[in-house]
């Protein structure tokens, strides 16, 4: 399964935003890239994003779509991504990473930035064993540690029998 330039997860992550009605902050679709890949890692055992989050004060960060973003503040976000020359970065999901995207959106899409900044936050997640109170700042997040806890979580959220 191919992973894709964090540029295109934010497209494909923005896209499925307004098919659904919702419009995303920065902090929003920060937190929603990193989810979403958190949940591929998990549940399609690969990844979506083919980069490394970073561990930053107020969360896990893919930096380009920081970078790419940031004008916007605390304002919905308007338009895509355009990379070098113009071109919009796409990724060819297969219908497994779409379906993905479309669940985290779903249920994480109306979360406040704040909330979504929350749960990545919690004690044991990857963010928290990366950052180590400011130690790690900037430092990578390592996948394995996030396909631990996301496999975690839906391990979790399987219904007993």
């Amino acid at each position: 399964m191919t992973a894709y330039p964090p540029l295109a997860v934010a497209n494909a992550v923005l896209d499925e935003a307004r098919v659904q009605g919702k419009s995303l902050t920065i902090m929003q679709l920060l937190k929603l890239v990193y989810i979403a890949h958190g949940w591929s890692l998990a549940l399609l055992k690969a990844p979506l994003v083919d980069q490394q989050p970073e561990a930053w004060q107020h969360g896990p960060v893919f930096p380009s779509v920081y970078r790419e973003f940031r004008r916007f503040g605390s304002q919905p976000i308007v338009g895509n991504a355009v990379g070098p020359f113009g071109m919009v970065p796409t990724a060819k999901l297969s219908s497994q990473q779409s379906a993905v995207i479309q669940s985290v959106v779903k249920s994480y899409g109306d979360m406040h930035a704040f909330s979504l900044s929350r749960i990545t936050h919690e004690p044991g997640t990857p963010w928290s064993q990366t950052y180590r109170g400011g130690l790690g700042n900037s430092d990578e997040i390592p996948n394995a540690i996030i396909s631990e806890h996301y496999t975690k979580l839906a391990d979790e959220r399987q219904p007993k029998a």
